[in-house]
């Protein structure tokens, strides 16, 4: 029967042969090649247009690396093992298991890909651009896609950057089909920072074209960035800030972070942007968390940092207590409910904030619920901020790059080019809206601390026991702040920086390794990162002693 049908497949080879010309130029249509389904216009714009909703699905949208990135870097405590969080955040730290069948496969896996195949998406339409010589229609139009498309591509790109040790470098001049080898993550964040250079070269010619007479250049439509709709000019204002958050957060270590272009960072972000970006959640656009209004052992504010904002003088004995328990925190920060009793500070946690993003307060409710038990860092306090889109269904308009972000990035930048006083500006836009009292014209310099005495906040643990407190410096008051605007308003923003900032404790995984099926479908051996001593993971103690 094999051989019979060995024999007809030879027969009609043969007959297909003598029909033809040349076999090798007929078309199979049941295997089409990209290069043939991206030969019509609009399927290249759907597919650019679209590319945007796959880096924000892969981030914000996806249960992968986020929620154990969080529990590593202090933004939030929970003892569950769902996710990895808490064996993850863990003391002292634990490997990434990136082993055939680790109990976090999915989790580990799920980033990589889906920033890679965006990254791909973006790449392939602008291939069928450049290479293909495909017009969408007019210069405007045109200029206004590929300026898109280096966008996503750059987006994508920099975020595996900063999450993996390795990834690909992705370019639209490869043939279609080619798989790119596996570099360092240094050398994929250049690759990123090029793609926004070029982000920002094509939406300059859409402009161009657009002043001469062109049609459907900026601003993009609002299904591309759910919500948002950019003018050219806000557009350059998004690049720019994403170009300085990458290049300032890819670092791995205090001196990587030091080592930063800080006057480039400071020079993006100074023109970047001035309003909060909204993505519109809904109609296929995700954001993940369900489990974060659960709150009870699932999330909640982790007590190492919340008690920064102490002004009673627990928080140092908290510190110094082998038997950890949760403490009222009493602060001037109006992000956190007021009174000077849990009683009062209960009712003054309205069911809803008060206020719209930015405004909202306070962004931390006291719970009037059974508190979870989740030592050594559990709290009374549970993050809410959102709170009016979860009432809505988990849907509308959603934060994922705050202003605050991009100026608390520049004070970074402007402190660490010796600029203080300007930096302090930056910081107390945030600060003072939270009612704490001004840097500006109070910090001069580096090592001046923030005003406020007994209350001043943050107080932070000091070396070398890390069982007393003393107010803060300017560096202290800009991440005290940048922890509490970004908090589950940006993607892992508090472990990319709190690695370089030198907060993680000793062995936090400062990057994922590839994931094994990756690996395995590259033919290369897989391998773990993280743990104490061991490669990967952070090394020493933390700023806050552990």
């Amino acid at each position: 029967m094999h051989r019979l049908n060995r024999v007809l497949s030879g027969v009609l080879v043969a007959v297909a042969v003598g029909a033809c010309s040349d076999a090798l130029n007929v078309t199979n249509t049941n295997n089409p090649d990209r290069v043939r389904v991206y030969a019509r216009a609009t399927d290249i714009e759907a597919l650019i247009s679209g590319a945007y909703n796959s880096v924000h699905n892969g981030t914000f949208g996806t249960d992968g690396l986020a929620p154990s990135a969080r529990t590593m870097s202090w933004e939030n405590a929970s003892n569950l093992a769902n996710w990895g969080l808490g064996p993850r955040s863990a003391i002292p730290r634990s490997l990434i298991d990136n082993t055939r069948g680790n109990p976090y496969q999915g989790e580990n896996q799920a980033d990589f890909n889906a920033t890679s195949r965006a990254s791909r998406s973006a790449a392939d339409g602008l291939n069928r651009m450049i290479r293909g010589g495909v017009t969408l229609g007019s210069a405007a139009q045109d200029a206004r896609a590929k300026a898109f498309g280096w966008f996503v591509l750059g987006v994508g790109m920099g975020y595996l950057a900063m999450d993996y040790d390795s990834g690909t470098i992705i370019s639209p001049y490869d043939e279609l089909g080619v798989i790119p080898d596996l570099v360092g993550y240094a050398e994929v964040n250049v690759g990123a920072l090029a793609a926004l250079d070029s982000a920002l070269t094509w939406t300059a010619t859409s402009t161009a074209a657009t002043a001469a007479g062109g049609t459907n250049g900026f601003p993009l439509p609002n299904t591309w960035i759910n919500g948002y709709a950019p003018t050219a000019a806000d557009f350059i204002k998004l690049v720019r800030s994403y170009r300085a958050y990458f290049r300032a957060n890819v670092a791995r270590t205090p001196a990587d972070r030091a080592a930063v272009a800080w006057a480039t960072v400071a020079a993006d972000a100074a023109l970047g942007i001035t309003t909060d970006i909204m993505v519109t959640i809904g109609s296929g656009w995700s954001m993940t968390g369900n489990q974060w209004w659960l709150y009870a052992q699932w999330h909640q504010l982790h007590q190492l940092i919340g008690g920064m904002a102490d002004s009673t003088g627990v928080y140092p004995a908290w510190l110094a207590s082998a038997n950890k328990t949760q403490f009222l925190i009493v602060t001037a920060d109006r992000r956190f409910p007021q009174g000077t009793t849990r009683a009062a500070q209960i009712t003054n946690s309205p069911a809803v904030p008060v206020g719209t993003i930015p405004a909202v307060r306070p962004y931390f409710r006291n719970r009037s619920t059974a508190d979870p038990d989740a030592a050594p860092w559990s709290s009374y306090y549970d993050w809410y901020r959102m709170m009016f889109w979860r009432n809505a269904s988990n849907t509308g308009p959603y934060p994922v790059f705050v202003k605050a972000q991009n100026d608390l990035l520049r004070a970074e930048a402007l402190i660490r080019t010796g600029q203080i006083p300007a930096a302090a500006a930056l910081i107390d836009i945030s600060r003072v809206a939270a009612g704490l009292p001004a840097l500006a014209g109070v910090i001069t310099t580096a090592t001046d601390v923030v005003p406020g005495g007994a209350g001043c906040v943050p107080h932070v643990p000091q070396a070398p026991t890390y069982l007393t407190t003393a107010c803060g410096t300017i560096m202290e008051a800009m991440k005290w702040e940048y922890r509490m605007e970004t908090m589950f308003v940006s993607y892992v923003s508090q472990w990319y920086s709190g690695r370089g900032w030198g907060d993680l404790p000793e062995g936090t995984a400062v990057h994922w390794p590839v994931p094994y099926n990756e690996m395995d479908t590259r033919r290369h051996p897989f391998y773990n990162l993280g743990g104490v001593g061991s490669l990967g993971g952070s090394v020493g103690k933390g700023n806050y002693g552990y």
